[in-house]
């Protein structure tokens, strides 16, 4: 049995303060969901971006859903939900808890979910699909997550042919927040389908809170076995060997650019070649895979090959990626507010102490004072 485990459970930005007053602390007694917003876990509300589209096609005004959960809206709905801003998870999951109650529709979780825009979700909704099979794009998301929301379980199991995709909300009440777990599974199951291309493959799905609607309600929505009332968090199980095969999306190409990676071996020429290269560092670092051997093994040479090649051209692999580095971090925390953590993560160092000390070198001071400056310059 392989096992693969990661826990996510950092601050989603790092120095973000949670305003006391929109939190309720109060230990409430079990089953009493709506009141319960004892899960303090950061959360982006980018998460759920599509929330004002659903609830204007239920028919549902968002301001009171808004007040209940002790979220402002004196914003607009979709600048509010659509941002960057961090609040409390419980919070969220009692906003789509009263959704689903004001709609009449117990399953409106799979209609966010299918609303969603991966783009939308920062960070981890690029991750997810940066991988070169699907074992590479779950380790991406699993890595990036802090970035979404802290305070995730998630980990892979591989036992007897069958894989199980395991995610646990940690101090949520499943029953609370249902919505959320419901929205979140059926979004990854989409995604798995995506990236593999098993459409029609068998694959299970198991929920730990109580059915609100028909079991066969999700199966059909879902095209999968769905049951309730079992396990922590969701649980999906499909054929282990979807992990390793190809992610049909991939196509790594930073700053939106169209660039495919073309099957191996493949002559490149020079240009090309250093086009490629760069284009590789983007998803390789979202996944972790951040290497020389990883580069040369997705252009199908081998890596003192690739060294070889880049010496004749006047550069080096290192050379490479600390430009690239470079110009991302120049990018991010010029014109987006990522947290320097996650920033870090996103271009794949270790510990944003390394990418601190990087970034005094190539700039002469720190990513805050640099992010400071270019507020002011703006």
């Amino acid at each position: 049995m392989a096992f693969i485990a990661v826990r996510a459970g950092g601050p989603a930005v790092a120095g973000d303060r949670f305003d006391r007053r929109t939190i309720c602390a109060r230990v409430m007694r079990p089953h009493r969901s709506e009141n319960l917003m004892w899960d303090r876990h950061p959360i982006r509300l980018s998460l759920v971006h599509m929330l004002p589209a659903i609830a204007d096609d239920h028919g549902v005004p968002l301001a009171p859903l808004l007040g209940r959960a002790g979220l402002p809206d004196a914003a607009p709905a979709e600048q509010l939900l659509g941002g960057d801003r961090v609040v409390a998870r419980g919070q969220v999951s009692t906003l789509l808890f009263h959704l689903a109650r004001r709609s009449g529709d117990a399953a409106i979780g799979l209609d966010l979910a299918a609303a969603a825009d991966p783009m939308r979700l920062g960070l981890a909704g690029r991750a997810l699909f940066a991988g070169r099979t699907l074992r590479e794009c779950f380790d991406a998301l699993h890595l990036q997550m802090p970035d979404l929301q802290g305070g995730v379980s998630v980990a892979i199991e591989e036992r007897d042919g069958v894989a199980r995709w395991r995610h646990r909300l940690v101090d949520s009440d499943p029953d609370h927040a249902q919505v959320l777990n419901e929205g979140i599974g059926a979004f990854t199951l989409e995604a798995l389908r995506a990236i593999t291309g098993g459409d029609a493959a068998p694959v299970n799905m198991r929920f730990a809170h109580r059915a609100k609607a028909p079991a066969t309600l999700y199966e059909d929505r879902l095209n999968a076995g769905v049951s309730f009332g079992a396990g922590e968090g969701i649980e999906i199980m499909f054929d282990a060997r979807w992990l390793d095969q190809p992610n049909l999306l991939y196509a790594p190409a930073p700053q939106g650019a169209a660039a495919s990676l073309p099957p191996a071996p493949v002559a490149l020429d020079d240009d090309a070649l250093i086009a490629m290269v760069d284009a590789l560092f983007d998803s390789a670092a979202l996944s972790g895979t951040l290497s020389l051997v990883d580069t040369a093994r997705s252009l199908g040479l081998s890596p003192r090959t690739l060294q070889r090649r880049l010496a004749r051209l006047g550069t080096s692999y290192e050379v490479q990626l600390d430009s690239w580095r470079h110009a991302q971090a120049r990018l991010h925390l010029g014109g987006s507010s990522v947290p320097v953590a996650s920033v870090s993560r996103a271009l794949g160092y270790g510990h944003p102490a390394h990418f601190v000390r990087a970034f005094r070198r190539w700039e002469g001071r720190t990513p805050l004072a640099f992010r400071s400056a270019a507020g002011l310059e703006r």
